[in-house]
């Protein structure tokens, strides 16, 4: 080997061993790629970035380009909308009382209104995004394009980091839809970098009707320098939908839209050019012309992000709710406890529960003689069960609605309940619903879950006075705390049998180990911070002159 090989060769080594190169940089390709980072190696990659190394190692795949999907049936398009797993809450103010009756609330939006906002909900750097209503989607992920400029064997590695976050917008007045994205956290290794261009262009696809996709030309694509977007951090794009013909199987003159953002980052020095697309979501746009609420409120064309289920989210424990008490205890108790309603029926079973299957909503207009069915088998129903009660001030109320296809006669059997409640919180919650059909534009044939939230029942414990023989602090076996609705907030302790001023703590059965106390000094009505486990017991009552007591937990709001 000559003197000049054996230097090189020793140059080689000392490079390998200092980092500037590695034995995979010297197979790899020499131009780098495009990432969008997952949340648990944003901070490795960020490090190594910093230190002038490549990312490749953390095994993160360079991003894959989305491809169009083409055309696609409407019910191809209505079943991929009700297979999401994707759910959302709505919610709504409460109706006004007017002296023409009951009137619904004003019409709210309720935007995602800030980056922050997005960024906190966990959804918003999955592979769905944030849906957090009809009207508001984000999507917040971290970008990292690295290039990799290699000179025989020695690799330089520089890069260009950012959070990158879109917020799309939706209308309940027009087939329109907008989407702001900003640029967040920009970070780039090496100065040269700022004088890189980045185009951010947001992609759409048609998917049943040509029109489906008209992109705003006042709103085009933006590409900006490094430099330039670290001053202006934002931008805006728009789509239009042009309404197709009303026919028989698209009444609703339905158009589907997917739309992705797509970043291509260019550095001519280094005859870099990569680009990176987010994640797919679907716009559904209609003309609807029956989205009404009393008393002339009109929402004729409409842009949703359909891929949530919605749930009709009924809060009946805050006190502006009070008109909708008997009408959502009516709903509740009768998809927790169907069996237990009226017109009984073995094995009945009540749909609409988060978690469950849904309603579905009929357009009574559309559908005037399935709708009159059931309509007139309610009546004939509480006519029978309820017909020698006194019903002055009351209306027969039922559940699953009407206006759905799981009503007392569409559903096929008996799975529907009947009960008499007063006639202002029947005519309350009826206004409530009309307005929620319109608000969030619940299309004929679109599906939704009920939610009321109500104080719910998650334990019954019985207890002795005192310890039990042999126990120091131990009055009552074992019992669980779980299942916990997802819109309770806390737990209510109540004494319903035994000495009502009795005092109790909660302890928790540890097996190998000292068991723990988790609550102290518990008292019928007592609230404290849920917790679950399926061994907790009372212990150490007081209060009680030996007597037995037992106790309900609830879950509530």
């Amino acid at each position: 080997m000559s003197r000049l090989q054996k230097q090189l060769s020793t140059l080689f080594i000392v490079f390998l061993a200092i980092g500037i190169i590695a034995p995979t940089q010297t197979q790899a390709s020499t131009d780098g790629g495009g990432y969008w980072l997952p949340e648990d190696k944003v901070e490795k990659a960020t490090k190594l970035m910093k230190e002038g190394k490549p990312i490749g190692d953390l095994g993160i795949r360079p991003d894959q380009i989305q491809q169009e999907d083409g055309f696609q049936t409407l019910d191809k398009l209505k079943k991929a909308d009700q297979q999401s797993e994707t759910t959302y809450r709505a919610n709504l103010s409460p109706p006004i009382k007017t002296a023409v009756g009951w009137t619904p609330p004003e019409f709210d939006y309720d935007h995602i209104q800030t980056v922050e906002e997005c960024r906190q909900s966990p959804d918003s750097g999955s592979q769905t995004g944030y849906i957090k209503n009809r009207y508001s989607f984000c999507w917040s992920h971290v970008a990292t394009y690295e290039i990799i400029d290699c000179r025989g064997w020695i690799c330089n590695t520089e890069a260009v980091q950012f959070q990158f976050t879109e917020i799309g917008y939706g209308s309940n007045q027009s087939r329109k839809m907008r989407v702001y994205y900003t640029l967040d956290d920009i970070l780039v290794t090496d100065p040269s970098l700022n004088g890189a261009k980045l185009k951010i262009d947001m992609v759409c696809e048609s998917k049943l009707n040509p029109g489906d996709c008209k992109e705003d030309p006042d709103y085009p694509e933006t590409e900006r320098t490094i430099a330039q977007w670290k001053n202006t951090n934002f931008s805006l794009e728009m789509f239009t939908s042009e309404a197709p013909p009303a026919t028989d199987a698209n009444p609703d003159r339905l158009g589907y839209m997917d739309f992705w953002p797509e970043l291509t980052l260019t550095h001519a020095p280094n005859k870099f050019k990569k680009t990176i697309d987010g994640i797919k979501q679907t716009v559904r746009y209609d003309s609807a012309r029956y989205m009404f609420a009393f008393p002339d409120q009109y929402f004729r064309q409409g842009a949703v992000f359909s891929k949530a289920t919605p749930i009709f989210n009924v809060p009946i424990t805050e006190p502006e709710f009070e008109m909708l008490d008997e009408a959502g205890q009516h709903w509740k108790y009768a998809m927790d406890h169907p069996e237990q309603t009226k017109p009984q029926m073995i094995g009945k079973q009540i749909p609409g529960a988060v978690g469950e299957s849904t309603l579905t909503r009929m357009y009574t207009k559309r559908h005037q003689e399935d709708y009159n069915r059931n309509r007139n088998k309610t009546r004939r129903v509480c006519d029978r069960e309820f017909g020698d009660e006194d019903r002055t001030g009351k209306q027969c109320d039922e559940y699953p609605f009407a206006s759905t296809w799981q009503g007392s006669a569409t559903n096929g059997a008996d799975n529907f309940s009947v009960k008499m409640i007063s006639a202002d919180s029947n005519q309350a919650a009826g206004t409530w619903l009309g307005a929620w059909y319109a608000y969030d534009r619940i299309l004929d044939g679109d599906e939704f879950h009920v939610e009321v939230e109500a104080p719910e029942k998650i334990a019954t414990i019985r207890s002795e006075g005192q310890p039990q023989d042999g126990q120091d602090n131990r009055s009552s076996d074992n019992f669980t705390i779980d299942n916990i609705p997802p819109y309770a907030t806390k737990l209510q302790w109540k004494i319903v049998d035994g000495p009502k001023d009795a005092k109790f703590d909660v302890m928790k059965d540890i097996s190998f180990g000292i068991d723990e106390t988790i609550f102290y000094d518990l008292t019928d009505g007592s609230e404290s911070e849920i917790e679950t486990s399926e061994d907790f017991y009372i212990a150490r009552p007081e209060n009680t002159d030996g007597e037995s007591f037992t106790v309900e937990v609830y879950a509530i709001p």
